[in-house]
């Protein structure tokens, strides 16, 4: 039943409430007064009460979150139906949501949300801590789907995928296709949530046509004590905060101090059950520190980490597992080989591996490369590709003459020698296997002079997108003309594809990924065959979900069992069927990450166990270079299990801080806290600390206000103008980052190995008699620039979380000195709780920034931003004794793209 989940109480006179019909009061803010900002300027008279105004609003509770001490709720909670009433009433028209309030609730009867609501009680943030949350409101033309992320993109949050609504054929057929049919919610989305205002200026709104579902995504951390109860009835029990158990690694492995105000499980600690760090864990196998070799296939080994003996080297090619039947080591002086260590696969299997002291020569890779790897769970993967039969290559004497713009790209010749003719052909034949548009290659001279008419000298190849008319001249090499064949057959036969595993139970591998959020293209096999599923492709971040199962797009050549084990062979062609297909690629890097699974049964559902694994890949007749990666480490299950590594895309100076302050979060070797080791149903203890038995059950909880959008009168603004979300972090696009400790002070810092005892760790900054001093006080400060075009902002919220962010400052700078856009000042709550059931001591409230033209607002007018406006944050964190983990610095702000209206012009 609707009312499960909804109720909905509507102002204005005639109105029709819904069922059971409520009335509510003149003013009727769900969380009271707000404080706003514009600007420099704080608590400015600006009417945040909603219900004065003459909007309406209607509830939404998501569905329960049921939770242990300590425990993780982070995932999706599904649709849910807006009120019938509302629905219908929006039916074919649109709505303006001008503003939200959040809360989270325990509902009386348990599990039935909407009942009875005004006996709904606030769970204080010292109970389930909200980490963030975002929400959907989406119309009858929309759906949900995740999706790839390109690189950067902020509304990824630091993930490689994100979550949008998608629209419908219908979209396109309304009388207004510019109106959105969805709309996604993620502003002041922490701790400061309940107390931090969420509405827009006069005319301003989230439009949404037609809405029929909401979709909450909370990420919520539980830190009640339980020996204070968890229940209705404790509401008042231990109204100051008593800390419950904290795992060794929390607060960067310092105790809480004496009267600390929050748990230090809120800042999503690693842990003896997931991640912990040797320091803490030396016996968990939690975060395993390996030594790493990376495979080159082009080029050279990227900046210093060539390998410098024969000893490393010949120990290192055996170690990353080449698909080679033996291999043959050999130190030499050779100039047409790389410098230093390489492999080189031969026609018959082997491979020698060279350490090579006078190399002048670079990794190549050729149309065979093989590779193959197994995890800790005994999944194989074998891949063998051969794209050598997909060109007819001419013999020396033709080039194709025509327009240039039918060239796609230029290959050049180091020099004249027939070696690098061939390098050029090869290079120019791999690059024409990605680009669909390339009909093949032709040697090329475009500047040099012709020869009676005719193309008189090799310097190039170029990749064409058509051949105009093949020519004749004195001829350079095979493949002087090479043109891919359009051969479906032959490219469908290209890739040879090896999976084994256990017999009994359904196993899979996933390609070119470390974890399950980078939605990889996999392999599912088991006695029927193979299934290629899109893994990750519901669900916050992905975490164990089963994702999209997509067109089969291979060929099963075998499907055999020996000894308990089942190994199916498949060929597939280079190219990916669709773009959720993964497609191979014959010059991409030589190391390919992989993730595997088995289950429990041969039917597909949630795994039985996974690991990684890491495949090099060679090419037959060509050196694959083998470079010194360094020292990595992979987040694990206790024992060494389900584990993972990444990178993150830390951004270097002068863009940012967090890689010039080595900042732990940017990679799994000195990761210490935060999201990843925060997943859903984690819990956030030592695996040696007991997980009590009683559940903390709540909702959350949104009131949506609202108003009727009405279109333009001839000449004039409709009612509103949509709102649309702009998001950056000044974590550069981490997703997160940490705070350390401003001071190691006798104790070592997890993520700075060997800082020393009395200098101030990165990014930070002192006053006073540092660090022992009674008036020591420090604060750490990171910063991101970049540019903003043609945006008016009209609303600004920062993002971070309790109970150390000092201030988030935000810039343009286009002339050269900083002009200041919005200030939040954070405050802190002073403990008045139960008298104001939102003021648990030390949790914050942020004022946001709005800006408006209309005067009488009271807010400062809105400013235009133009092409390429420069941009800066600044963010501050009090890090005097205290570190802390994962914090967030995001910029969670809503805008439009047109100019403010021009003022008339005044005769006087």
């Amino acid at each position: 039943m609707a009312l499960s989940r909804v109720a909905v109480l509507l102002l204005g006179p005639g109105l029709v409430n819904a069922a059971p019909e409520r009335r509510a009061p003149k003013s009727v803010n769900l969380n009271g007064r707000y404080s706003v900002s514009t600007g420099t300027k704080q608590d400015v008279h600006f009417n945040d009460d909603y219900a004065s105004k003459g909007h309406e609003y209607f509830d939404m509770w998501a569905p329960e979150i049921a939770t242990h001490y300590g425990e993780v709720f982070w995932t999706e909670q599904g649709d849910q139906p807006i009120p019938d009433h509302i629905r219908e009433r929006f039916n074919g028209k649109v709505i303006a949501i001008t503003g939200y309030e959040f809360d989270q609730v325990m509902v009386d009867p348990t599990g039935q949300p909407g009942v009875n609501p005004e006996k709904d009680i606030s769970v204080p943030i010292n109970w389930a801590y909200n980490h963030h949350y975002m929400f959907w409101l989406t119309g009858k033309h929309s759906e949900l789907r995740r999706v790839a992320a390109d690189a950067g993109d902020p509304m990824a949050h630091g993930a490689q995928h994100k979550t949008i609504a998608v629209d419908l054929p219908s979209a396109a057929l309304r009388a207004d296709p510019s109106i959105p049919t969805s709309q996604w919610f993620s502003e002041g989305n922490g701790g400061e949530s309940r107390k931090s205002f969420h509405g827009y200026p006069n005319g301003f709104a989230q439009l949404v046509d037609s809405p029929t579902t909401f979709r909450m995504n909370p990420m919520q951390i539980d830190t009640r004590n339980r020996d204070c109860g968890v229940t209705r009835a404790d509401i008042n029990n231990c109204t100051q905060f008593v800390p419950g158990p904290e795992p060794r690694q929390a607060r960067f492995g310092r105790p809480a101090p004496k009267g600390t105000n929050y748990s230090g499980i809120l800042e999503c600690p690693c842990n003896s059950r997931f991640g912990g760090d040797p320091m803490f864990y030396p016996d968990s196998k939690t975060k395993i520190v390996s030594h790493n070799y990376l495979a080159v296939s082009s080029g050279t080994c990227p900046g210093k980490v060539s390998i410098e003996s024969a000893e490393q080297c010949f120990a290192a090619a055996a170690e990353m597992g080449f698909n080679v039947t033996r291999l043959v080591n050999k130190s030499t002086s050779d100039a047409n080989l790389p410098e230093d260590c390489s492999i080189t696969q031969q026609r018959d299997g082997s491979a020698i591996v060279n350490f090579n002291t006078g190399g002048k020569a670079t990794c190549q890779s050729g149309m065979k490369r093989t590779g193959e790897a197994t995890s800790r769970v005994n999944v194989t993967l074998s891949l063998s590709m051969d794209a050598s039969n997909l060109f007819c290559r001419s013999k020396p004497g033709k080039y194709c003459s025509g327009k240039r713009d039918a060239v796609l790209k230029e290959f050049k010749m180091a020099s004249s020698l027939y070696e690098h003719a061939f390098k050029a052909r090869n290079d120019c034949e791999k690059y024409c296997l990605k680009d669909r548009r390339c009909w093949g290659c032709s040697v090329d001279c475009p500047n040099a002079p012709l020869l009676y008419g005719r193309l008189g000298k090799a310097c190039q190849w170029t990749a064409r997108s058509s051949c105009e008319k093949e020519e004749i001249w004195q001829g350079m090499i095979e493949g002087d003309v090479s043109k891919l064949k359009n051969d479906e057959d032959l490219d469908s036969a290209a890739v040879t594809i090896t999976v084994s595993g256990p017999a009994d139970r359904w196993f899979g591998v996933g390609l070119n990924a470390s974890r399950m959020f980078d939605q990889p293209y996999a392999l599912i096999c088991n006695e029927s065959g193979v299934l290629e599923q899109k893994l990750g492709t519901c669900g916050e971040e992905a975490r164990h979900c089963p994702g999209t199962q997509l067109e089969s797009s291979v060929k099963v050549v075998s499907n055999t069992v020996s000894n308990g084990r089942r190994t199916i062979v498949m060929s597939r062609g280079l190219h990916g069927l669709t773009p959720n297909h993964y497609s191979f690629d014959m010059e991409d890097s030589g190391t390919m990450h992989l993730i595997t699974a088995i289950g429990h049964s041969q039917t597909f559902a949630y795994h039985q166990a996974h690991g990684p694994a890491e495949m090099s890949l060679s090419s037959t007749g060509f050196p694959t270079c083998i470079c010194d990666a360094g020292q990595a480490a992979k987040l694990c299950e206790s024992g060494g299990t389900s584990c993972s590594q990444f990178v993150k895309g830390c951004v270097a100076e002068p863009n940012g801080d967090l890689l010039e302050q080595r900042n732990p979060t940017c990679n799994s070797q000195t990761y210490v806290g935060g999201l990843s080791c925060c997943g859903h149903k984690r819990i956030m203890l030592d695996a040696d600390q007991e997980i009590r038995p009683e559940l903390l059950r709540y909702h959350m909880k949104i009131r949506f206000w609202f108003q009727e959008y009405t279109l333009a009168p001839s000449g004039k603004a409709a009612s509103h103008a949509n709102l649309e979300r702009i998001y950056y972090q000044t974590e550069a696009n981490a997703g997160e980052y940490d705070i350390p400790p401003a001071f190691a002070r006798g104790q070592p810092i997890p993520g700075y190995a060997g800082w020393p005892e009395d200098k101030p760790t990165p990014g930070t900054t002192c006053t006073g008699t540092c660090p022992d001093g009674p008036d020591c006080d420090c604060v750490h400060t990171i910063t991101h620039h970049w540019t903003m075009s043609e945006t008016r902002l009209i609303y600004a919220g920062g993002h971070c979380h309790a109970p150390s962010c000092v201030s988030i400052d935000l810039y343009r700078n286009d002339t050269g000195t900083p002009q200041l856009l919005c200030h939040q000042a954070t405050r802190f709550g002073q403990g008045n709780f139960p008298t104001d059931k939102f003021d648990e001591a030390g949790y914050i409230m942020l004022p946001p920034c709005l800006w408006s033209d209309d005067t009488s607002e009271g807010l400062e007018p809105t400013q235009w931003l133009p092409k390429n406006t420069p941009m800066f944050s600044v963010k501050k964190t009090q890090n005097t004794h205290w570190g802390h983990y994962g914090d967030m610095a995001s910029w969670q702000m809503r805008g439009v793209h047109f100019e403010p209206p021009k003022l008339p012009d005044v005769l006087i």
